[in-house]
């Protein structure tokens, strides 16, 4: 890792895979984006739901950040012009889905070390969303 840190200090530009997904999903909100879409029984979500589901985001960020995920090819801007008012969906992409197998592991890690389980009925919780799930089919 170091060697890396040198390198790229010394301005041979070694690629680093764990950097480059950082790069994508590490900022605030994006992975949680990426779940509630993935999670989602149509696979796409309009701003205001990913709003209500997000509680915490402001109306700002969460703009920013779609902007931004659509820029980095994370998620399609879909627009149904064929109704009155027209509607925007986000769905993801391929680049996108294939970031909710990095869902598993964060979520495994989060059952390990994430503190007490406490089933906390919220709409947007990992364990209630895996309880509706699992009870809807």
């Amino acid at each position: 890792m170091d060697g890396d840190v040198a390198s790229e200090q010394a301005g041979l530009g070694v690629f680093c895979p764990l950097k480059e997904t950082l790069k994508l999903l590490g900022k605030r909100w994006t992975i949680l984006i990426i779940k509630e879409i993935y999670y989602s029984k149509r696979n796409k979500l309009s701003f205001m739901e990913l709003k209500r589901l997000l509680v915490d985001v402001s109306t700002k960020m969460l703009s920013e950040r779609l902007k931004e995920m659509q820029e980095n090819g994370l998620i399609i801007r879909k627009v149904k012009d064929d109704v009155k008012p027209a509607r925007v969906y986000y769905s993801l992409t391929d680049k996108g889905d294939d970031a909710c197998d990095i869902l598993e592991a964060l979520k495994q890690y989060g059952r390990k070390w994430g503190g007490e389980k406490v089933d906390c009925k919220e709409l947007n919780c990992e364990l209630c969303v895996e309880k509706r799930l699992a009870a809807n089919h």
